[in-house]
């Protein structure tokens, strides 16, 4: 203990050299400490420019992904507005010029379409940032920052592929596609190779919902006329329904004939004979267009050759039927599958190909017998046991060799909807070859009927009409994606249901587009929700004003349209060209006025959701497509 307390001693009693010793360490200790210093705020701030920097780049990816609710790969023009709306938000967000710039910079920004259809926009943006401390251990150049980020929206509305997709009757429209040799003057702006507005083959999209609660384990899909064949049948034995036998019409009629009776008498054309019973809803009882059966279907599709290939920029009938200009058109079911990662894969089920009757449906391509029927492809039973023809109907197999899906054991890992728990199936219509109109259907539900409903169309009808509620989805609803190939049977207003709209979507805007309304088309078009009082009437609005609470009427004579566009060409009036600009429907309601304990609350308009309806009288066998997008509230993916 003495000897330590004599150390100590002797070193406070040190001389002056030791003494300056202690200043130079504790100088250099300083110049450490502040370099350290220096490095933490330098380092601290460019952090923080980082920061800023990701928050104004997800927000510029957010802007600039609403601009693109119409993009394709055929019209890059909102991808331009993407970037501007994207550098004008950068701007807003005090970024400097030079990071507005880079996102001009090659790859910085880029467009595509996922699988499930949302559009992606990602973004990417550098900053120099410039440094202070760091420059003195040789940190000269700014610290480049950059950052991404990738914005998406699902803009293509799901419509309706049928007024009649829960029952599955054929009446006043049904799917039409022409092939690939055709000329897009006949309706199908997208199957013709020459269209302006698809490059190469087209593929329609269908979504077939099955709800949550659907209590099954099978989901029958069902191909109306998936072929291309026409029968020269002109005089077939008519049978009418229950309802008009009781008002008065005979049970049977032998008389009608293509040509004088509806439609065309030669094979080249379609033929749907007019039954009578449409007497009953222009006339007493008065009955509603769905409790009758207007037509006699002998024929659905449109024999058609181009004049001119490769170009195509002329078609037209045959003087006489042609096999060989038959459309043959592909089928093809598939799901979507989450992978163990979180990604979601396309996974292919079945094809079907449509016979075309000459030898491109192979060396001993036989009959299926579809034509005039509702068949499911691959089925151990592809007809109703009540008129099955006894013609197998083979389906190409890639995962399963059906067009009967079993849901415990055909779709693994199903993409499901966390919020609804509804699952999906989807439906790939494409004209393989051809320059014809092959007219088809789609339905799909429980595979409980093929021992009671008829397979052939007009039985079908009838039976359905005869025993209401005898034939149904069971909720499962067919729609297609953004895009909706038509035809049109019929040659007055029929209220066509377009989309479901949500009270959420309250103020939002719907765009409504029709290509090729032309033929025998009428004006006006008439946008309504069935859950809002709607009257029609014979006016030139096309409904009573005084009993409507709300709709849109557009293309009335001598009349801007409700958004005060006096050029858009009307109904009838618009061969091979889009409805320009689209009919931009506002969803009704305000609640930024609205309080619930107010009883009264005059000042609040809510929206309880519903259908999208069109009044539309799209005339006798004319051709035309529908687009709808939807300004879908934006989200980022990353």
């Amino acid at each position: 203990m003495k000897r330590i307390k004599q150390f100590i001693q002797r070193k406070n009693r040190g001389g002056p050299q030791e003494k300056g010793q202690s200043i130079v360490l504790i100088a250099l200790m300083m110049v450490a400490i502040i370099a350290f210093v220096g490095i933490a705020v330098d380092v601290g701030f460019i952090f923080a420019r980082g920061s800023q920097l990701q928050a104004a780049i997800d927000s510029a990816a957010l802007a600039g992904v609403v601009e693109l609710s119409d993009w394709s790969t055929n019209n890059t023009g909102p991808a331009a507005d993407a970037r501007t709306k994207s550098g004008q938000f950068l701007n807003a967000n005090n970024m400097p010029v030079s990071v507005t710039l880079s996102i001009n910079e090659p790859g910085n920004t880029h467009v595509e379409k996922t699988p499930l259809g949302a559009t992606e926009y990602a973004v990417t943006a550098t900053w120099p940032v410039e440094t202070y401390f760091l420059r003195v251990i040789g940190f000269d150049e700014p610290i480049n920052l950059t950052r991404s980020a990738t914005a998406a929206v699902f803009s293509l509305a799901e419509i309706y592929v049928s007024r009649r997709v829960e029952d599955g009757v054929l009446s006043t429209s049904n799917q039409g596609i022409f092939g690939p040799g055709s000329c897009t003057h006949m309706g199908d702006p997208y199957s013709p190779l020459q269209s302006a507005w698809a490059s190469g083959p087209y593929t329609y999209t269908y979504r077939i919902y099955i709800p949550p609660d659907y209590g099954h384990d099978i989901v029958r899909v069902e191909l109306f006329d998936p072929d291309s064949m026409n029968v020269a049948t002109n005089n077939p034995t008519i049978n009418r329904s229950n309802i008009a036998i009781n008002n008065g019409l005979g049970a049977v009629d032998g008389t009608k004939v293509c040509g004088t009776n509806g439609g065309s008498s030669s094979r080249t054309e379609p033929c749907l004979l007019r039954t009578d019973e449409l007497n009953l809803v222009d006339n007493a009882p008065h009955l509603d267009l769905d409790q009758v059966n207007p037509y006699w279907f002998v024929r659905i599709d449109e024999n058609r050759i181009s004049n001119n290939p490769p170009t195509n920029t002329s078609c037209g009938t045959p003087g006489s039927y042609q096999t060989t200009a038959n459309t043959q058109t592909r089928y093809s079911l598939s799901y979507f599958a989450e992978n163990p990662d979180g990604t979601v894969a396309k996974i292919p089920l079945v094809d079907y190909f449509g016979q075309t009757g000459d030898n491109r449906d192979g060396p001993s391509p036989g009959n299926h017998q579809t034509d005039m029927r509702w068949v499911s492809p691959g089925a151990d039973v592809p007809f109703s046991t009540v008129d099955d023809p006894g013609a197998a109907v083979p389906a190409t197999p890639r995962t399963v060799d059906s067009f009967e899906i079993d849901l415990r054991t055909d779709v693994p890992n199903i993409v499901t909807d966390l919020s609804t728990g509804a699952r999906y199936i989807y439906l790939d219509v494409r004209a393989m070859s051809g320059a014809s109109e092959n007219g088809f259907e789609i339905w799909a539900g429980p595979p409980s009927y093929v021992s009671t409903v008829p397979s052939e169309v007009n039985a079908r009808n009838l039976y359905i009409l005869n025993h209401p509620g005898s034939h149904t989805s069971d909720g499962v609803t067919i729609y297609g994606l953004g895009n909706l190939p038509m035809n049109s049977n019929f040659s007055n207003p029929v209220d066509i249901p377009l989309i479901y709209v949500g009270p959420d979507m309250i103020g939002q805007t719907i765009n409504i587009s029709m290509f090729d309304s032309d033929s025998g088309a009428q004006p006006p078009i008439i946008f309504y929700f069935d859950s809002i009082a709607f009257t029609p009437a014979n006016t030139a609005l096309g409904y009573d004003p005084n009993q409507t609470d709300w709709a849109m009427a557009f293309g009335v004579t001598n009349q801007a349209d409700p958004d005060g566009i006096t050029t858009r060409c009307r109904p009838g009036n618009c061969p091979t060209q889009w409805v320009d600009p689209p009919y931009a429907i506002k969803v009704p309601g305000d609640l930024s006025n609205c309080d619930y304990s107010d009883p009264t609350m005059e000042d609040c308009t809510p929206f309880f959701g519903g259908r999208l309806v069109v009044r539309y009288d799209g005339g006798f066998s004319d051709t035309f497509g529908w687009q709808i997008t939807v300004e879908g509230l934006p989200y980022l993916v990353k």
